[in-house]
């Protein structure tokens, strides 16, 4: 019955729908190009609240954008970024990639030494384990869209996958789901105890 929750360490406000595009019928499927999910989330309006984005990221070492691709989140391509057991583990230089692995607390695709860790087997069986109180995460072979551009070519955007915990780059034409969010805490309701326990850093919003 929420409409958003609050991320106390993050200092955002996570719409509650992570699908909120297609539930509300804005989109038939909530897949947008990067520049449709811009629009909808800069003009959307929930709660009284006019003030949504699309996730944000910044360089993990706060200096510049590590390209290459690693399994041990050394990097900002690759799986387990900010995963409890790495190199930057509970960065907040990805706000998504800080919801899924600690927030949520789920396991990537792959460990940091590239094993398989079997969690993902098909879209409907991935490795979104904990979805926690959030509904319609998409957890299918397609990212989430960030507000962020990728530094080596205008044409892409940073992305964020939630069925199997990859943080890489997509063409800014192509069609991935966004999840909205507001900076601050747009209602200020203090986080409740249940939540507080299951999901550290996150509070309700009426």
């Amino acid at each position: 019955t929420y409409e958003a929750y609050y991320d106390t360490v993050l200092d955002i406000t996570w719409l509650a729908d992570a699908n909120y595009a297609r539930t509300s019928g804005y989109d038939s499927d909530g897949k947008m190009s990067r520049s449709e999910a811009m629009t909808w989330a800069e003009n959307l309006v929930v709660g009284n609240v006019d003030t949504w984005r699309l996730p944000t990221l910044s360089p993990l070492d706060s200096v510049a954008f590590s390209t290459g691709f690693t399994y041990g989140g050394m990097s900002d391509v690759g799986y387990n970024i900010s995963a409890p057991g790495t190199m930057y583990a509970g960065s907040t230089a990805s706000e998504l990639a800080y919801m899924y692995y600690v927030n949520l607390g789920n396991m990537a695709r792959y460990d940091i030494s590239g094993v398989d860790t079997g969690c993902f087997v098909s879209a409907s069986d991935s490795c979104l384990d904990n979805a926690g109180p959030f509904t319609n995460i998409q957890a299918a072979n397609l990212s989430m869209w960030t507000d962020t551009s990728y530094p080596l070519d205008s044409t892409r955007a940073w992305s964020f996958r939630l069925g199997d915990g990859a943080q890489g780059h997509n063409p800014m034409s192509s069609e991935r789901f966004a999840w909205a969010v507001a900076s601050g805490d747009v209602a200020a309701i203090p986080e409740p105890e249940t939540w507080a326990m299951m999901l550290a850093g996150l509070a309700l919003v009426g």
